[in-house]
């Protein structure tokens, strides 16, 4: 017989040998929640095991199955599955009938995370000056600014396993970490350095665009956290709470008065000094604290550390027909109408798989530069509309009948054979502008073939001529 102390309650009961701690839990009159029946259909029973963890069996394939989907922490275990082996203190995490909505599977098709306590990296930037570049331009222009710096270094962060927080304003939080990444502090370091090189990239743009020298300032800092889903039923986000992010924040804040552009704190240091190029160092006193702190200005990766992170997939080759010939997967892994993107060094590649042959082009819009389709998930409305309009562009750029592509960004449609232009900016007015845009001018004479590769199959995998 195992003593069992349940909190919020303070009530110890009894399990048995052959009960389960929710059999044993109602037999003691304690409200467990178990909104399945008892069994394993639902998270309701679930329990937060505060002592005695190493005294519980292994989680049984049931509970597996549930924990793997809700991504339970170690001490998250289901009562209706537990057969407890020794002394355990918990608490139940479903205590009323909010709690009993927000977790029940019986009723939502996405659960909450529970909360869980782990060591993490919060990353934190902002665009400089950003209020004052704002002032000057319309609405309009911020937002497609603000669409087009975070479309690029979104995408960054989610390729180095970081998870996107949340976006305020011109402000971005991520975590990486969540899912226990290898390297994670590193990986945040790296996904820093790569942001700033991508801004550097659009620098240009912004100066010809908004005569606007647009830069970013980054922060991070490493720590226990507490990761769970907030927010009313149907409108969870996985979120990070804890002095960790207020201090990443001030971090980031800092290198204002450093006149840096990434800042690293102490701790982080300690996770990745084996691995990072440091410029100099600082010591400050935060905004809004006491204490003075030592925070790191990062330059770059060792050169060892670099060739494990950012060295790109070497591919298998072969040269047939006069041509280079680089491997991209087995024919059957796309499934019809599929498609997929493969990373090389200077440029990516999408592969699209028709009803009857395969299609590869270079992943970039040829008129704006933009990319044709997003390694990261997305939802409407996350490209704003197109100018002028209450359209919302679509996610991804559209596959139509006779092997056309019809780019998402000014909708222009390709042949996906050739490349050759079919129909040219067919959102452009008849002078030729682009509607919000018209002091860019005439921009329909840009008209650029769209970089196309030809496919064979050869042994049952798909090939693709880069050369």
């Amino acid at each position: 017989m195992t003593k069992v102390t349940s909190l919020p309650d303070n009530v110890e009961f009894d399990v048995t040998a052959d009960e389960t701690l929710l059999e044993a839990a109602l037999r003691s009159d304690i409200a467990f929640a178990h909104a399945c029946g008892g069994r394993a259909k639902c998270s309701t029973c679930r329990i937060w095991v505060l002592d005695g963890l190493e005294t519980c069996p292994e989680r049984t394939e049931l509970e597996i199955s549930m924990a793997n989907r809700l991504g339970f922490a170690k001490e998250v275990r289901l009562a209706c599955q537990l057969r407890p082996k020794g002394r355990l203190l918990i608490r139940r995490l479903v205590i009323d009938e909010t709690d009993l909505m927000m977790c029940s599977q019986l009723d939502r098709a996405v659960a909450a995370r529970a909360g869980e306590a782990k060591k993490v990296t919060i990353f934190f930037s902002d665009i400089a000056d950003f209020t004052s570049l704002a002032e000057r331009l319309s609405a309009y222009d911020v937002m497609y600014l603000l669409n087009r710096y975070f479309v690029q270094v979104g995408d960054i962060i989610e390729q180095h396993g970081g998870f996107i927080d949340k976006f305020v304003g011109d402000g971005l939080m991520a975590i990486f970490g969540v899912d226990d990444q290898p390297n994670a502090p590193l990986r945040s370091v790296n996904a820093a350095l790569q942001t700033l090189a991508a801004v550097d990239t659009m620098k240009p743009f912004f100066t010809s665009m908004y005569d606007a020298d647009v830069d970013i300032r980054i922060g991070l800092h490493y720590g226990e956290a507490v990761l769970g889903s907030l927010g009313s039923i149907g409108h969870e986000r996985l979120t990070a709470i804890g002095d960790v992010v207020n201090v990443a924040s001030r971090v980031e804040i800092a290198n204002k008065d450093a006149g840096t552009r990434l800042l690293i704190s102490e701790a982080l240091y300690e996770e990745v000094k084996e691995s990072v190029e440091v410029a100099d160092f600082v010591r400050i006193r935060p905004r809004g604290t006491s204490d003075r702190m030592t925070l790191y200005e990062i330059d770059g990766l060792k050169p060892e550390a670099e060739a494990i992170l950012n060295t790109k997939e070497q591919r298998e080759t072969m040269l047939f027909a006069g041509k280079k010939w680089v491997r991209a997967f087995a024919e059957d892994e796309l499934e019809i109408d599929e498609h997929r993107i493969l990373e090389f060094e200077d440029y990516d590649v999408v592969v699209v798989r028709g009803a009857d042959s395969y299609f590869a082009f270079n992943n970039a819009c040829p008129h704006l530069h933009l990319p044709l389709f997003e390694r990261r998930e997305m939802v409407e409305g996350d490209l704003g509309c197109y100018p002028g309009t209450n359209t919302p562009r679509p996610i991804y750029s559209t596959l139509v009948d006779n092997r056309g592509l019809v780019c998402r960004w000014h909708h222009s449609c390709f042949d996906l054979q050739t490349g050759d232009v079919r129909d040219w900016a067919t959102r452009l007015a008849e002078d030729g502008t682009s509607p919000g845009w018209e002091f860019l001018g005439d921009v329909s004479k840009n008209r650029m073939k769209l970089k196309v590769y030809t496919c064979r199959i050869h042994d049952g995998d798909l090939w693709i001529a880069l050369e």
